[in-house]
């Protein structure tokens, strides 16, 4: 059902060219630091072994090689879709909640914020979960946009330079949504809720929070084996990517490099998305 109509919803009614790129940040193309090296992901995996004593090295092998990467201009928003924000997507389409229904276990239900197409007040400033990627696709297309590629939202995260983080080296501590237990409509926080957070480009949240589905497929040596001018991730997969770590995660999951992947038509309480949009100006 949602890859259909991901395929044939309509794009909301045109807008200004100022109303179109509102909330979001203009990235120049050129060149950006792309992926881990090996001293890095040994750092990492010293890092999340303060956390989870079975991590292995290996785990962050999908992040190597370091490469710089070449991408053109474009725009990503700088806020991840709220719930408020989709709500008027679904009742501009019919298109379906934000919400898990194959559920068949009360925990996986106590996972849904909306119910039908309603939800707490309290939550409409936070980032939409229970999305799969071909909702994802359907809303940024309602929008006149898209997903963000992996290398797009790769360097609106951490900058041309390579940070750790989106704010540079520092803990997460006081900068994002991390380590946390599932508490309802209390997990997440409004988006934009941590202003010392926020990548050199200003983008909010791309550390905690939610995981952001991007449009690539996943390869775990795309990296070593795929184009370093314009990536767009391998041509079909299984899995899609996500990135950015979640309220639920620990600070190396949260790591600007880091990558994960899903099915593409599962739905989490951890994930959301946020949209990005062509540019005219671009560099070669």
């Amino acid at each position: 059902m949602s890859t259909a109509f991901s395929e044939t919803v309509e794009p909301e009614e045109a807008n200004t060219d100022a109303e179109q790129f509102l909330n979001m940040a203009w990235i120049k193309g050129g060149t950006f630091v792309r992926g881990s090296n090996f001293k890095e992901n040994q750092s990492t995996l010293k890092l999340c072994r303060k956390y989870d004593r079975a991590c292995k090295l290996w785990w962050f092998s999908d992040e190597f090689p370091l490469k710089l990467v070449t991408l053109k201009s474009y725009w990503i928003d700088i806020y991840e879709v709220t719930n408020k924000q989709y709500l008027e997507f679904v009742t501009a389409t019919g298109h379906r909640p934000a919400l898990d229904d194959t559920c068949t276990t009360d925990s996986c239900w106590e996972g849904n914020l909306w119910k039908g197409n309603s939800f707490s007040t309290l939550i409409r400033n936070q980032p939409v979960t229970q999305v799969d990627w071909y909702d994802a696709v359907a809303y940024c297309k309602w929008k006149g946009k898209r997903l963000p590629s992996e290398a797009e939202w790769e360097k609106a995260a951490r900058g041309p330079s390579g940070n750790i983080y989106p704010w540079g080296k520092g803990s997460p501590k006081g900068r994002a949504t991390y380590n946390r237990k599932w508490k309802g409509i209390a997990t997440m926080t409004s988006v934009g809720s941590y202003p010392r957070g926020v990548s050199i480009y200003g983008l909010h949240d791309t550390a905690g929070n939610v995981w952001e589905w991007v449009d690539d497929w996943y390869m775990r040596t795309y990296y070593s084996v795929g184009t370093k001018k314009y990536p767009k991730g391998p041509a079909n997969g299984k899995f899609k990517v996500l990135r950015g770590g979640s309220w639920i995660n620990f600070p190396d999951s949260l790591r600007s490099a880091f990558r994960r992947w899903s099915l593409p038509d599962v739905r989490f309480n951890d994930t959301g998305f946020r949209c990005a949009k062509d540019s005219k100006q671009f560099i070669d």
